[in-house]
């Protein structure tokens, strides 16, 4: 993991230099990054890189956090849901919104949907899984009267786990998460959950 620093000088260099990372890691065809070569190009002594990013993984790590705060707020911003969808447009809403995302940024689905990541990686994914099932949930629980049943937050992030396994296989095959991938993706997690939620919540009466 980054080593973050806490005064404001140490985050500006750390910013300025997570920035160049970002571009070298956009423009490789790697699933990595030569911490070298972003020294340079931030024109930093090595040693200022290795003291915030001790190796490669962690700067790859580091950009991680940076996309998953990113798409926290973009894939909720502005949006706004019909319950008259029921359950699963609501959803399927929200996963489209993180596959317009990666679209966004090709290097954040590079880093979350390839086989190429560090366990510190696959860490800050799985957490990240975590925090958005627990804003799909709230979201649902807004607009419909769930189920009395435990562990909704962990069916719906396991949902996400299901979702992003398919679409990385489009990635591999296709480059890209297709439309006939992320179809699938929504019937593998409408049918995942389908036993949970049952084929229609009740709306909350505003």
């Amino acid at each position: 993991m980054p080593r973050k620093p806490v005064r404001s000088d140490g985050m500006a260099t750390y910013t300025k230099l997570l920035n160049e990372i970002e571009a070298a890691f956009s423009k490789s065809n790697n699933a990595s990054v030569s911490l070298k070569d972003v020294a340079d190009a931030a024109q930093v002594p090595v040693a200022s890189l290795y003291h915030f990013f001790p190796m490669p993984e962690a700067a790859l790590a580091a950009l991680s956090e940076r996309y998953i705060e990113l798409s926290a707020i973009e894939i909720m911003s502005n949006h706004v849901s019909d319950p008259e969808r029921n359950w699963q447009g609501i959803i399927n809403d929200i996963f489209d919104r993180g596959r317009e995302f990666y679209d966004k940024y090709p290097a954040a689905g590079k880093l979350r949907l390839t086989a190429h990541n560090s366990e510190s990686t696959r860490y800050l994914i799985l957490e990240s899984n975590w925090a958005l099932a627990e804003t799909i949930y709230s979201e649902l629980n807004r607009l419909f009267v769930l189920p009395e049943t435990s562990g909704l937050v962990d069916d719906i992030a396991r949902a996400i786990v299901i979702s992003d396994a398919l679409w990385s296989l489009s990635v591999s095959i296709h480059g890209a998460v297709t439309d006939e991938f992320a179809m699938e993706a929504e019937r593998a997690v409408s049918l995942y959950l389908y036993p949970v939620l049952g084929p229609q919540l009740t709306m909350i009466a505003e």
